[in-house]
C-alpha cells in the first residue's frame, strides 16, 4: 500500500518543477521585453533615418536638376546672344565694306547737271517753274546707273538766323518729297542739307539778289557705269 508521504512527494516536485517553469518564463519574458522594445525603437528611429535619407536624396536630386535646368537655360542664353552678336558683326562688316566702298568710288563721281528753284519770301511750297526744272533733272537721270543727288536749301538774310535754318530745311524737304513722291526717285540717292543764310547771292546786297538767295540748288553727279562682271554679280548678293 503506498503511503500518503509516498503521493505527497511526487506532486510537491511537479509543483516545484511547474512553479520553476513559470519563474523562468516570466524572468525571461521580463528580460526579453526591454530587448524588445529596444529592438522597436531602433527599428523605427531607422526607417526614419531612411525616410529622412530618401526626403534629402530626392530633395537634393531635385534641387541639382533644377540648378542644371537653370544653367542650361543660361548656356542656351548665352550661346543665342553670342549668335546674335556675330550675325550684328557681319552685318556690320558687310555695311563697313559697302561705305568704304562707296567712299572709294566717290571719286567717280562727276558733276552732271545742276538746277537752281527759286521760292517765294519767307515760303517753301514749289513753283510751277521750281516743279518744270525738278521735272529735267528728273528726266535726265532716268538713264543713269550710278548716280546721286544733292539738295541745299538756303535763305535770304531776312530774319532770326535760327528762323532761316529751319526754313531753309523746310525748302530741301519740299524738293525731296517732289522727286520721290512724284518722281519715284529713290531716297537713297539724294542727300540734303539746309543751310539757312550761309551762302547768300552776291552778299544779299540788293533786292534781287536776296530774291536770288531763297534757293534750293539741285545738284547731279554720276560715274561710269560698272563692269558687267561686277553688275551681275551685285545683282546675284541683291537676290540672295
Amino acid at each position: 500500500m503506498v503511503s500518503k508521504t509516498s503521493l505527497f512527494i511526487p506532486v510537491v516536485a511537479l509543483g516545484t518543477i511547474f512553479a520553476a517553469g513559470c519563474a523562468t518564463k516570466g524572468y525571461v519574458r521580463a528580460q526579453v521585453q526591454p530587448v524588445n522594445s529596444k529592438v522597436d525603437q531602433v527599428s523605427a528611429q531607422t526607417k526614419q533615418q531612411f525616410t529622412d535619407t530618401n526626403g534629402k536624396i530626392d530633395s537634393n536630386a531635385q534641387r541639382e536638376q533644377q540648378d542644371f535646368s537653370a544653367a542650361k537655360e543660361s548656356a542656351d542664353a548665352a550661346d543665342s546672344h553670342a549668335t546674335e552678336a556675330l550675325n550684328v558683326g557681319h552685318q556690320n562688316t558687310s555695311r563697313i565694306g559697302d561705305l568704304n566702298n562707296t567712299i572709294a568710288n566717290l571719286d567717280a563721281y562727276k558733276p552732271a547737271d545742276k538746277a537752281t528753284v527759286l521760292f517765294g519770301f519767307n515760303r517753301h511750297n514749289l513753283t510751277e517753274d521750281a516743279k518744270s526744272k525738278l521735272d529735267t533733272v528728273a528726266a535726265d537721270v532716268q538713264s543713269q546707273q550710278r548716280y546721286f543727288i544733292t539738295i541745299q536749301g538756303y535763305t535770304d538774310q531776312s530774319g532770326p538766323a535760327n528762323y532761316n535754318d529751319t526754313l531753309s530745311q523746310e525748302r530741301a524737304n519740299a524738293v525731296i518729297r517732289y522727286l520721290v513722291g512724284e518722281k519715284n526717285i529713290p531716297l537713297f540717292r539724294i542727300h540734303v542739307v539746309g543751310l539757312g543764310e550761309m551762302d547768300l547771292v552776291n552778299g544779299g546786297h540788293t533786292r534781287q539778289d536776296r530774291k536770288d538767295s531763297r534757293r534750293c540748288e539741285v545738284s547731279v553727279f554720276v560715274a561710269p557705269p560698272l563692269p558687267s562682271s561686277t553688275t551681275a554679280s551685285a545683282a546675284t548678293d541683291t537676290q540672295q
